[in-house]
């Protein structure tokens, strides 16, 4: 084995047998301690501090617990001590309304402890922390002026979370509450990526159901009717079929499958309308009649299909468009020639290339000289 090799799998396996040895700490009874089968050389003096801080801020004393849990951090250097004592005030400066403090403070914890054992316990505080700014809760400038409401800074602190722990069990939770609120701000392009993402990235998620209709309803509302490109219906129905197939147990299903029909009637009628304008307006009844069997083949048993056979059975019938005023008018708008009578034009004097040899080329520098 290559000399290097075997130096890099002693210090992984040095590394991952210090933090099997680290003393894990849990507090019950009302006093910290370590958690069994775990040692620590530290551990008493440690556990003197944790427990003061604790017992200070139990009795209301939390500027001092504050101050305690901040010596501690800076003093110890194993990720067990210094990460607890991070996460005890990082939740301290949340109960305060510092919330910029407390995030900087997971922040730390991130960058210098990752290895804490606990380190769910930081995720749920970071998630805490876009919770409170949803709520409305102010920041503290200074750490003591309240300042004006910013529900937006949620989205931030919810990313993250999400980015602390991808793979834990609030990444979901912190994406569809983005995308709840991100919805109540009028944000619908903020709500689109993260539901994305949450589909996208947690197919198991107990939100999907919900993140699917609300992508639906997203992408319903793009569409800005029949008479406009129906790409956006198309999305939205994908959305819905897909409630109906994955959770047909859901009680979204049930509108699901009346969103789909609307949406398919709607994707259909885009059809009729331009069999409609084909037939009146443009005097071109083989684009009309495609159009018209386009709109029954997308849903053929819509609204829409109906009109569409009515439609055909009205072109069959009178075999003419019928005439407008402006027809009366200004004559019938031309129909288009149809392929089959359609002469190519011939072009003369064209060289080898295809270009006409009186036409002028451009000078170059080479032939200017």
């Amino acid at each position: 084995m290559n000399p290097r090799t075997d130096t890099l799998l002693l210090i992984l396996l040095a590394l991952i047998s210090a933090s099997a040895d680290a003393a894990e700490y849990v507090r019950e009874g009302g006093r910290w301690q370590t958690k069994a089968g775990k040692t620590d050389p530290g551990k008493e003096t440690v556990l003197v501090k944790m427990n003061a801080a604790s017992a200070a801020q139990d009795a209301g004393e939390v500027g001092r617990a504050a101050d305690i849990w901040e010596r501690l951090a800076e003093n110890e250097t194993d990720s067990e001590s210094a990460g607890r004592a991070l996460v005890e005030l990082a939740r301290i400066r949340l109960h305060e309304g510092r919330l910029d403090d407390a995030s900087e403070l997971i922040e730390r914890i991130s960058a210098k402890h990752s290895a804490f054992s606990r380190f769910d316990e930081a995720v749920q505080v970071q998630f805490d922390i876009g919770a409170a700014y949803a709520a409305g809760e102010k920041r503290r400038l200074g750490g003591w002026l309240p300042w004006f409401k910013d529900r937006g800074a949620a989205f931030k602190e919810w990313d993250k979370a999400v980015k602390l722990a991808p793979n834990g069990p609030l990444a979901d939770e912190a994406l569809i509450r983005s995308a709840r609120l991100a919805l109540t701000l009028d944000d619908s392009g903020r709500a689109d990526e993260a539901l994305d993402r949450l589909v996208s990235d947690y197919p198991s998620s107990k939100h999907l159901p919900e993140a699917l209709e609300l992508l639906a309803r997203i992408r319903s509302a793009e569409s800005l009717g029949a008479a406009w490109d129906q790409a956006a219906s198309v999305a939205s129905a994908e959305h819905w079929r897909t409630i109906i197939e994955q959770f047909p147990s859901d009680p979204r299903a049930k509108a699901a499958a009346e969103q789909v029909r609307a949406l398919r009637d709607r994707t259909a009628r885009s059809r009729l309308l331009l069999a409609q304008f084909y037939w009146k307006n443009r005097n071109n009844p083989d684009a009309a009649r495609r159009m018209a069997d386009a709109c029954r083949t997308v849903a053929p048993e819509s609204a829409a299909a109906k009109e569409a056979e009515a439609l055909i059975a009205e072109m069959e019938r009178q075999g003419e468009p019928p005439r407008t005023f402006a027809d009366t008018v200004l004559g019938p708008y031309p129909r288009p020639r149809k392929i089959s009578e359609t002469k190519p034009t011939a072009v003369e004097g064209v060289d080898s290339l295809g270009f006409r040899r009186d036409d002028a080329r451009p000078a170059i520098d080479n032939e200017r000289r």
